[in-house]
């Protein structure tokens, strides 16, 4: 009788470490599907905040072949910054460009409005406004220049850091900053997974650090720009909404990018 309890527990034992499997398994493709062209459900009854930084990691992936590759060839100056321009729009489509459009939102409602209210009622409107799209044109040129400058200098680690330290923002700020709205994509997602969450999202950018060890003082801002950006945004707001959620993103992606191209010398 003892051996059949004995099997009927690993059996319930196997049964539940297959649940666990499946429940990570749908929650990373959530992430994907939340911030990503990938097509697949973007589920928000899991926990897919906590595999947001994954999510970067498949941009700098895909930033590093780009770069890596007009390394190789040895392009000149035209074909450097043409490269940096095409690397900035496949991050954009690979995104849905749900990051830009919420830069856009957030700069018309922050610079807009003179109220939380007002801020957030401009948000919401579908229209671009004067800031938003200056906003979008600076940011864009930032991010292009900042990457031919890092192609030309061979200073590959940021392409693949910039997205991760990026999306990690997102999920410090769904976590750490009240939501402004009871609708709307940060509402839909948990405000808090717990210590383990934040265990799963810090060893995702842990690599980061082996990659390359001298670049650790710039993930440590990062992180810390990661934690202060989405609150910041959110002050005036009266709390986070996905508008500026994916502004954060974007705003620490981009700043991580300009300050490693200075360093660099490029």
């Amino acid at each position: 009788m003892r051996g059949d309890e004995r099997d009927g527990d690993l059996r319930r034992g196997r049964r539940e470490r297959g649940r666990r499997g499946v429940s990570v398994l749908r929650d990373i493709a959530a992430a994907f599907g939340w911030l990503s062209i990938v097509p697949v459900p973007a589920y928000a009854d899991g926990r897919p905040t906590r595999w947001f930084p994954l999510v970067g990691w498949m941009f700098g992936g895909v930033a590093y072949v780009i770069a890596r590759a007009a390394g190789l060839l040895g392009f000149g100056l035209f074909g450097i910054v043409l490269t940096a321009a095409l690397l900035t729009a496949a991050w954009a489509v690979l995104s849905r460009f749900l990051h830009w459009d919420g830069v856009a939102d957030a700069a018309d409602g922050l610079l807009g409005g003179d109220s939380p209210e007002r801020r957030r009622e401009i948000m919401h409107d579908s229209t671009i406004g004067a800031f938003g799209t200056t906003t979008i044109v600076l940011l864009a040129m930032l991010q292009v220049f900042a990457v031919a400058a890092l192609i030309g200098s061979l200073d590959f680690w940021p392409l693949v850091a910039a997205p991760v330290l990026g999306r990690l923002s997102a999920a410090v700020g769904l976590w750490t900053v009240p939501r402004s709205s009871t609708s709307g994509l940060a509402a839909r997602l948990p405000a808090s997974e717990g210590w383990f969450a934040w265990f799963v999202a810090s060893a995702l950018v842990v690599p980061l650090l082996v990659i390359s060890p001298n670049h650790a003082p710039m993930v440590f801002v990062g992180v810390i720009a990661g934690m202060l950006v989405p609150r910041v945004l959110a002050s005036p707001a009266g709390g986070i909404s996905g508008d500026l959620l994916g502004a954060s993103v974007l705003f620490v992606e981009t700043g991580v990018l300009v300050a490693s191209a200075l360093l660099s010398g490029g």
